[in-house]
């Protein structure tokens, strides 16, 4: 009777540590994909005034330019200096974004939490 008893007990012990094991691993990616997704979200806000800045400032170069060389090279020269920009970005984007977004997702996805396990 004992012997069943404690098996009972054990069987219940390992159902609840299962149902444990599966909520930390619920919590952790929960807390995974919100850190992401707000690290994400916040890139992209960054990058939208960015680009709202950067046109303005290209718009006044351009008038700028345009009041200073002659309305058609005005225009070519700032056409020519994004698309410098846009060859350095094409040249440089394994650098500058799979690697970014691949060292995130490690550091998100694969923390530590030494500071967890010391409590």
């Amino acid at each position: 009777m004992a012997k069943e008893n404690s098996l009972g007990i054990l069987a219940k012990e390992t159902q609840d540590y299962i149902n444990l094991a599966i909520d930390e691993v619920k919590l952790k990616t929960t807390r995974g994909l919100s850190t992401a997704l707000g690290q994400i979200l916040s890139w992209l806000i960054i990058i939208s005034v960015l680009s709202l800045v950067l046109g303005l400032l290209s718009f006044a170069l351009l008038q700028w330019l345009n009041g200073l060389v002659g309305s058609p090279w005005g225009t070519l020269i700032v056409a020519g200096v994004f698309l410098l920009v846009l060859l350095v970005l094409f040249l440089n984007r394994q650098k500058l974004f799979r690697d970014l977004f691949v060292k995130l997702f490690i550091d998100v996805f694969y923390d530590t939490d030494d500071e967890d396990d010391e409590q």
